[in-house]
């Protein structure tokens, strides 16, 4: 049991490495902070619980990242980019990790290997949260958002129509987010039945 879950988080932090690299990869930069929020507010949770437990609840579990691995400038003083790491992407990400577990432990061949990378891929995307210094974001905001609004703001590009697609999308993005971490997992579903059915039938001939 122990094995499985320094396993499972092994893959865990592999994931949140590759993020990493993503984002350093496509702004050409590297981190050069790693802030463990939940930690730093532990004393401000523990007193908000006694005076309002489900504001506090909230803060913790849902408004506020558990971690923020960002890069900063030359000064120190001002965020280039941040990647933020929120309860529910950590808890997605973790199961995640537990499944690739349960695959890398499974006899599975290289097409199926490549329905897991890309239903896990689908997965990572609707889990990543992302602030820009360059793109006018208070806040982090999920990578499709962040791509549409940048759409918006670019004067090279037909603004008008990118504006009216970031209009209708903007208020359905929970939505959007939940319906493609759903098809991620439906296909790790059938690639996992597949496998399991194959082994049923191996060992019944």
């Amino acid at each position: 049991m122990l094995k499985k879950l320094i396993s499972t988080l092994l893959i865990l932090v592999f994931i949140i490495c590759v993020e990493i690299f993503l984002v350093s990869l496509f702004t050409l930069s590297s981190p050069n902070q790693f802030v463990f929020t939940a930690v730093d507010n532990f004393n401000f949770y523990m007193s908000l619980m006694s005076a309002n437990p489900t504001m506090a609840i909230e803060l913790a579990l849902i408004s506020n990242p558990i971690f923020i691995v960002q890069r900063l400038d030359d000064l120190q003083t001002s965020q280039v980019w941040g990647l933020y790491f929120m309860p529910v992407n950590v808890i997605v990400l973790f199961l995640l990790a537990l499944s690739l577990n349960i695959f890398k432990n499974t006899k599975i061949n290289l097409s199926q290997w490549l329905w897991v990378l890309f239903a896990s891929s689908v997965v990572m995307f609707s889990m990543f949260y992302l602030r820009l210094q360059t793109c006018c974001t208070s806040g982090p905001t999920w990578l499709l958002d962040l791509w549409l609004f940048s759409q918006v703001s670019d004067p090279l590009v037909k603004t008008a129509m990118w504006q009216d697609i970031y209009i209708k999308l903007v208020g359905h993005f929970t939505l959007i987010q939940f319906m493609i971490s759903i098809i991620g997992v439906a296909i790790l579903v059938v690639v996992y039945i597949t496998v399991t059915n194959q082994r049923v039938k191996s060992l019944i001939n």
